[in-house]
């Protein structure tokens, strides 16, 4: 996967590409592809404490013939990507959204996503203060297999010049399935402050290893996402919508619109 750079012409005001950067970054795991996978449908967005700074997320499937998974089985499945930059895309390292099979870190195992065999459809948007929120999906793929989607938050700290200042927050369910329905292809977008707007309060880690609490308004979250039952011809989609006045951290119950029949997306 690639972002292509484009240089800013003063004197004609025009945009002028230049050359494509691979954000996918060595082959080391964690933070590489050991075994040079696919990534697709990317989202990005820029840091609105740093305008250098900015987190991207993508369908990755360098998990899939990664050792360790649980259960014994022989190969995985594609998870989510998330890429940082600090320069404006000129370099990027990357690594996996926390939950995916074989993470045991403490993020990981506290992560609503462990114990899902997938992961898809990422959306990444940036709020106030350095936020960043990134839906998606999390399923198994066996027949009528649970799905949820989600909404994951970082945050741009901006307090180290090298390194990497854009933190894991912690991720929160918007909606899940038993498997009677799928649930699929989340979007998101977010507000600024409103008058109403609630306070968050957001432990960061600093580079001397301490933690620091940020307390600031952050704007209402909006999820919308697909609601699939039935198969074939008779399968049909209804399109929910719920949000969060507290950044993210719960949602409100969905409000549906009509339902349409539609065909299943989920990522291949």
């Amino acid at each position: 996967m690639c972002v292509g750079i484009c240089l800013l012409c003063a004197p004609l005001n025009a945009q002028i590409p230049a050359r494509n950067v691979n954000m996918v970054s060595g082959t080391q795991w964690p933070g590489g592809d050991p075994f040079l996978q696919r990534q697709n449908e990317p989202s990005v967005a820029v840091s609105t404490r740093n305008p250098l700074h900015l987190l991207a997320g993508a369908n990755d499937y360098r998990t899939v013939d990664l050792p360790g998974l649980p259960g014994g089985k022989v190969t995985g499945d594609a998870w989510l990507g998330a890429f940082k930059t600090i320069n404006s895309g000129q370099t990027w390292f990357s690594l996996l959204l926390p939950g995916y099979p074989q993470d045991n870190s403490p993020d990981g195992l506290a992560s609503p996503l462990k114990g899902f065999d997938a992961a898809a459809d990422p959306t990444v948007r940036a709020g106030t203060n350095g936020l960043f929120y990134y839906s998606g999906v999390a399923f198994n793929r066996a027949a009528q297999g649970a799905s949820v989607a989600f909404v994951a938050r970082y945050i741009d700290n901006n307090n180290q010049e090298n390194g990497d200042p854009i933190g894991y927050v912690g991720t929160t369910v918007v909606a899940k399935s038993s498997g009677s329905v799928f649930l699929d292809k989340p979007w998101i977008a977010v507000d600024i402050p409103r008058d109403d707007a609630k306070m968050c309060h957001i432990p960061s880690r600093q580079p001397d290893g301490s933690i620091q609490v940020q307390s600031f308004r952050a704007g209402n979250v909006y999820v919308a996402y697909s609601v699939l039952s039935g198969s074939g011809t008779s399968q049909r989609g209804q399109i929910n919508f719920s949000h969060s006045r507290d950044w993210g951290l719960r949602g409100a119950s969905p409000s549906r619109s009509a339902g349409h029949p539609t065909a299943s997306t989920r990522a291949r």
